[in-house]
């Protein structure tokens, strides 16, 4: 029983035997077949790791590459704008070249003169308001410059020297003549006077020419009175606080004492408050008093003449005849009249236009700094401003042939 039972086992054996053998051979055969197949696949993806690293290089030299290309592009577009604007900027600037020469030339000489030329300008501004244009430049201003002259220390003054220019110039005449100041030469030193004095000023204006020109210059801002009138001194005390312009018109001889610390500028508590009657007023800096009278020789207390700057407004021989010449012609051609005053007017208007837009410019270069090259905006600006300048340049030039024509008509009637 036990050797029929090995022999039993030992054909069941067999027979699994038989049957597992060649399966355990093909397993075999298909390890080996895979081990090579995954040596194959290290091999290809080491291959394939050391293709990706070249890919990533060559990839990382191609951006820079074109990193490289794209900021040289963006270096020669901007050296271009740069030769661009420059070679515009020196074409705007071309014509100011020769011109600005000149005046920073002229502005380095006159800072030798500028002391005594300073010093004449005040005198002229203090004590000349009141006298007529001959005796102010054939006596006093020649007086003054004798008198300095002789000196121990001579004081350096500019030869033939307009004293106006050194505080106006003709924008600003032009200014004052579209606001209706009269255009001759006396009226253009009593407008400087009248604006650059410290000294409240008093217009001795018989004709009312300085009061129609400063009731143009500061218009609804100009606050007028008339000593004696019914609130007159409210309407100062409110003025003196706000900061505002008082005109007081045809001021008589005989002053209110009231108002002699108003014209004295005799301030209190460190000049913040001034005293009118028996009011403590706030005193503004910015406050400004005006006085005008119709006589035409006012005799006022030395006190009054030495707290303020006299004047006088009367019209010239010249602005007479200037002004009845104008009746005639507005009487027997009107229409020659209008043109006449509407072409004075434009060009008053263009000085103004010119200097402002020359003012303009210079203060947009000198406020540039550092490489202005790179300011397109300015370069613009700088060839809108030329180009506005030109316009206007050749329109003055028009103009001018225009007023002559004008003017031999207007001598017909002289």
């Amino acid at each position: 029983a036990g050797l029929c039972s090995w022999v039993i086992n030992i054909v069941m054996f067999y027979r699994v035997y038989c049957d597992v053998e060649p399966k355990r051979l093909a397993l075999q055969e298909a390890i080996e077949t895979q081990q090579a197949a995954e040596a194959k696949l290290s091999v290809i993806r080491n291959k394939i790791a050391e293709l990706d690293a070249t890919l990533g290089e060559l990839t990382a030299k191609y951006e820079s590459a074109i990193n490289a290309k794209l900021k040289c592009q963006q270096e020669a577009e901007a050296t271009e704008l740069t030769i661009n604007l420059a070679n515009r900027l020196v074409g705007g600037l071309t014509s100011e070249n020769e011109r600005w020469g000149v005046a920073v030339g002229q502005m380095k000489e006159q800072a030798k003169y500028m002391p005594g030329d300073c010093l004449l300008l005040c005198g002229f501004i203090s004590y000349c308001g009141y006298f007529s244009r001959s005796y102010r430049h054939d006596d006093l201003l020649p007086s003054w410059r004798v008198y300095m002259d002789a000196q121990e220390t001579a004081v350096p003054m500019t030869e033939n020297l307009d004293v106006i220019s050194l505080v106006t110039d003709e924008a600003i005449v032009a200014g004052w003549c579209n606001e209706d100041l009269p255009s001759d030469r006396v009226s253009a030193e009593n407008a400087t006077i009248l604006s650059n004095c410290e000294r409240w000023p008093l217009m001795v204006d018989p004709e009312f020419q300085g009061l129609k020109w400063i009731k143009k210059k500061y218009g609804e801002k100009l606050k007028i009175v008339r000593v004696g009138t019914k609130g007159y001194l409210e309407t100062i005390e409110r003025a003196v606080s706000n900061g505002d312009v008082v005109l007081i018109e045809n001021l008589p001889e005989s002053v209110d004492p009231v108002l002699d610390p108003l014209l004295g500028r005799n301030t209190i508590k460190k000049g913040k408050f001034i005293r009118i009657g028996d009011k403590e007023v706030d005193y503004h800096k910015d406050f400004k008093l005006i006085l005008q009278t119709k006589l035409s020789n006012p005799h006022y207390q030395p006190e009054l003449q030495a707290q303020c700057t006299l004047i006088n407004f009367s019209v010239t021989v010249d602005g007479l005849e200037e002004q009845l010449l104008a009746e005639v012609v507005r009487a027997e051609r009107p229409d020659l009249e209008e043109l006449k005053a509407e072409l004075t007017q434009q060009q008053n208007e263009f000085k103004i236009t010119l200097k402002g837009l020359e003012d303009g410019l210079l203060a947009r270069l000198s406020a540039a700094g550092g490489n202005f090259l790179g300011d397109t905006a300015l370069v613009e600006n700088l060839e809108q401003t030329k180009k506005t300048a030109t316009t206007i340049e050749k329109k003055v030039a028009q103009a001018k042939i225009t007023e002559k024509n004008i003017n031999e008509a207007r001598e017909h009637y002289r």
